[in-house]
């Protein structure tokens, strides 16, 4: 029994630290709402570079976002696919802009008693869905989203 004991809980404990460590220096991570996905519109859409949630199927590149830290508790989000930041854009919208022509917003991730994040930017508010086909806007209220590792 003091074998298992001994086996099973340093597992756990590394599975824990594991999901734990969602929010990290260059992790990838997927953020959702529900059954909505937040992604980056391509080139070829309309509102390109606009940030909106869209229903969940396979997970696309636009659909990760690289954390990059910027004094341990903000981040940078560049989306995976374009390598843009996720900035805001007109009329509270939020959009990604490219690193070299501006200086994208920070965010910080706060968790909840449910493991769901409040992403909140260093100039801008709190994000917010607001369904699935929408632009994700600026809000002066605490959304909570899901945040998880990415899986490819």
């Amino acid at each position: 029994m003091r074998i298992t004991q001994s086996i099973i809980v340093p597992t756990l404990a590394i599975f824990g630290a594991a999901a734990a460590d969602v929010i990290a220096n260059n992790n990838c991570i997927v953020i959702s709402d529900n059954s909505l996905v937040m992604h980056e519109r391509q080139p070829d859409q309309e509102f390109p570079h606009y940030v909106y949630m869209k229903p969940k199927g396979d997970e696309d590149k636009d659909q990760q976002w690289i954390l990059e830290s910027t004094d341990g508790k903000y981040y940078k989000l560049k989306n995976k696919s374009s390598e843009r930041y996720l900035g805001s854009g007109t009329f509270d919208y939020f959009l990604t802009v490219a690193g070299t022509n501006s200086d994208p917003d920070q965010y910080m991730f706060t968790a909840d008693e449910t493991g769901k994040y409040d992403i909140s930017s260093k100039e801008n508010g709190h994000l917010r869905s607001r369904g699935s086909n929408y632009g994700v806007m600026k809000d002066g209220d605490q959304h909570f989203f899901t945040v998880e590792n990415c899986k490819n």
